[in-house]
């Protein structure tokens, strides 16, 4: 699919669809069908077990996490602004889900389903997905750390068979397992599942590790004829779409995770495609817009279907390109795939211990944690450390929302204290060789100036910002105080309320003690912010060099101008007459 710049000026549905229309026109290519088949089947693997694992996890049927694979699957695969992106339940998504179910039920999720699906829609045709690029690569790498600090919290519990909704899940955690009174069986069954998922890959890469966990988990408690919780049964067909029953739902209380929801949503999606650009090496950049309908239009039908939130992931999309993916038909494949599992191979799912389950959660949760590259970041840049910690800690300990914002706020905050220092350049001036000494003030620039002087010169380089005009009072380091205080602003570029509050505070200080205060070489641009201040300054204006200061303090004498010497102009000399013709 040729993928459009990002802001491109053409009318959004005009821009978009012939793009997809060429897409739908490469997914029946007879050349690229049998490995987007392939991609897809792989795909279906890894997301089946995830599907049911998320449901349940959530307090819903597994059916509900199986029927929204197929259905937004195939919405998302047809619609998404990236040939590549997969959608469809995402683990960024259960804690909120988790918590709606436990708020408002299965009914309420699918009413907060279908209307962050319309939120995402209108976030689409306003073209708010642009701006998911100026996201800080910190708080992106935060809120995956803090969503898998999410699933360890809430999984870990499930797997010793403690409600994960028990305020003291971990302490009681702990408990039992000092007591003596957990059901292990359940936990080697999820521990071989854990096994596999991280030794497999590393001997082959297409091995479905996942799939083959899951049967030695399940394998493992059939084998010793224990009982033990299992997914149950299954439907093998697709229920018929409906709009979500309002009775018993409070819509005031729950529009605010509604749109919790919808930003969650929005946000993971847009980062898995940002991801898939730099993964795939495209020449230019997916419609994060049109991303936004589609994930909109499939969480609507997954809401209608009864079904879990969905949105883009990044795992998926990277296994269906590992896979040989080649277009969007790769997407719908995993999605039919998924169909076609639930009508054939229900009964076997139905006897997937949920303890297995839980263990995949587990190790996606690790997975997210990223641990190498948090380690490798220790060693680059703790600064930027911090930003991922602060961002994973507040999702943990109080929301997503609350852990962006704080991210956001200290990656701003890191930004403007790396970007906005300010440079303070400070030459206190006795004696006029020093003005062509050591502030390179040209001769020509003082011809008079005395041989004593009291004058402190500084060059000011950066914005001037409330996190630093503090700086600025080193410039009143005395007594004795310089009868003259000349700032150079040529090298400033911004100066906010607090800076020009600060350097009147330095006119006024200098004022009371019989000196002045200088402004000179500003910027035309900081000409406007800095006007309230000339009835402060010397000769109550701004100057335009030194020079102009120290004449105006009267340090020295104004330069006498060189009369020029008017040379005489040369003689205007008459035209030599013409030639007469010669006469007969």
């Amino acid at each position: 699919m040729r993928s459009t710049t990002v802001f491109s000026k053409r009318p959004f549905w005009t821009q978009r669809a012939g793009e997809l229309i060429h897409g739908w026109r490469e997914m029946v290519h007879p050349g690229s069908l049998p490995a987007d088949a392939a991609a897809g089947l792989s795909v279906a693997c890894v997301a089946l077990p995830l599907n049911v694992a998320l449901a349940t996890a959530a307090g819903l049927p597994a059916s509900v996490g199986l029927v929204s694979g197929v259905v937004a699957g195939i919405v998302g695969g047809l619609l998404s602004g990236s040939r590549f992106q997969v959608t469809g339940p995402e683990a960024a998504l259960l804690p909120l889900a988790a918590a709606i179910v436990a708020a408002h039920g299965a009914a309420g999720l699918a009413i907060a389903t279908v209307l962050a699906g319309a939120m995402q829609v209108a976030l689409g045709l306003v073209r708010a997905g642009r701006f998911a690029r100026l996201i800080p690569r910190p708080v992106v790498m935060g809120f995956t750390v803090g969503i898998g600090l999410l699933l360890l919290n809430t999984q870990m519990p499930r797997l010793f068979a403690v409600e994960d909704t028990h305020p003291d899940a971990m302490a009681l955690v702990m408990q039992r397992t000092w007591g003596g009174h957990v059901g292990w069986l359940g936990v080697a069954a999820g521990a071989l599942t854990a096994l596999a998922m991280l030794t497999l890959p590393r001997l082959h890469k297409r091995i479905p590790a996942v799939l083959v966990g899951l049967t030695l988990g399940t394998g493992l408690m059939v084998w010793l004829g224990a009982g033990y919780d299992a997914v149950g049964a299954l439907p093998r067909s697709l229920p018929m779409p409906s709009l979500p029953s309002f009775e018993g739902v409070h819509l005031a209380e729950l529009l605010p995770a509604a749109l919790g929801l919808a930003l969650l949503a929005s946000l993971g999606s847009l980062l898995a495609t940002s991801s898939l650009d730099a993964l795939t090496g495209a020449r230019t950049h997916s419609d994060l817009d049109q991303d936004l309908v589609a994930q909109g239009l499939a969480n609507i039908a997954a809401g209608l279907f009864g079904g879990f939130p969905v949105m883009g992931a990044i795992v998926r999309a990277s296994a269906s390109i590992q896979a040989g993916a080649r277009t969007r038909a790769a997407s719908v494949m995993h999605a039919l795939w998924l169909f076609v599992a639930m009508a054939l191979l229900a009964p076997l799912v139905a006897r997937i211990p949920i303890a297995a389950l839980t263990a995949i959660l587990l190790v996606v949760g690790v997975r997210l944690l990223n641990l190498e590259g948090l380690v490798a970041m220790w060693n680059q840049s703790k600064s930027t450390l911090g930003v991922v910690l602060v961002t994973a800690l507040g999702i943990a300990v109080f929301n997503v929302f609350a852990g962006i914002g704080a991210g956001l706020a200290l990656a701003t905050l890191l930004y403007v204290r790396r970007h906005g220092a300010l440079r303070l350049e400070v030459q206190r001036v006795t004696d006029a060789s020093q003005l062509q000494r050591n502030l390179h003030v040209q001769a020509p620039e003082v011809p008079n100036a005395p041989q004593a002087l009291d004058l402190l010169v500084a060059r000011v380089g950066g914005p001037i910002l409330f996190i630093n005009h503090i700086k600025l009072y080193d410039l009143l380091d005395g007594p004795p105080w310089a009868k003259l205080v000349v700032i150079d602003l040529s090298r400033v570029s911004l100066v906010d309320a607090a800076g020009v509050a600060t350097l009147k505070y330095l006119a006024e200080f200098l004022s009371v003690r019989s000196a002045h205060l200088a402004l000179v070489k500003v910027p035309s641009q900081l000409e406007a912010a800095l006007e309230p201040l000339a009835q402060h300054l010397l000769e109550a204006r701004m100057h335009g060099s030194i020079e102009e200061a120290l004449v105006g303090a009267g340090l020295v004498q104004p330069s006498v101008p060189v009369e020029p010497v008017v040379l005489p102009a040369p003689p205007v000399h008459s035209a030599a007459p013409a030639a007469h013709s010669a006469h007969p």
